[in-house]
């Protein structure tokens, strides 16, 4: 049994809309994520590297803290000699600047790793989508030109 022309580009348009171009979305959506916590890393390297260079360690700093909902109160800190990281899962650990320093640089490039292959596996789904869209034109055309 031989399916027709028509029905062959609806199931080849099920499968653009319905599985490549919501693979599309996961991958965009999880890129965004994990671009997301890289732009957390960069800055928290910044800082770190701020707290060296100004050498606050020993004078410590006025700064505010976000309690949440940007509701933000004024704390002074004196010892800056460790500070808390997250390390995922809800963890944290104490660790010194030079320490915090080297885990910040080996996620930041963990994370430029996962951004690469997240963005190239987005192109990998889009070159797919155009070439099965492409596929779909030129079987039409070609059912046009038989018909004619």
């Amino acid at each position: 049994m031989e399916i027709g022309v028509s029905e062959k580009v609806i199931r080849y348009e099920t499968y653009v809309n319905e599985v490549l171009r919501e693979d599309l979305k996961k991958v965009h959506k999880r890129y965004e994520a994990v671009n997301s916590e890289l732009a957390e890393y960069i800055q928290l390297k910044n800082f770190i590297q701020s707290i060296e260079d100004m050498e606050l360690v020993e004078n410590g700093f006025k700064t505010k803290m976000d309690l949440g909902c940007s509701f933000y109160v004024q704390a002074n800190i004196t010892d800056t000699s460790k500070i808390l990281v997250s390390v995922g899962l809800g963890h944290y650990i104490e660790l010194t600047l030079k320490e915090a320093l080297k885990f910040v640089e080996q996620r930041i490039n963990q994370l430029t790793l996962q951004v690469e292959k997240l963005h190239n596996d987005s192109a990998k789904t889009k070159a797919t989508i155009k070439m099965v869209l492409g596929g779909l034109q030129q079987l039409q055309i070609t059912n046009k030109g038989e018909k004619m």
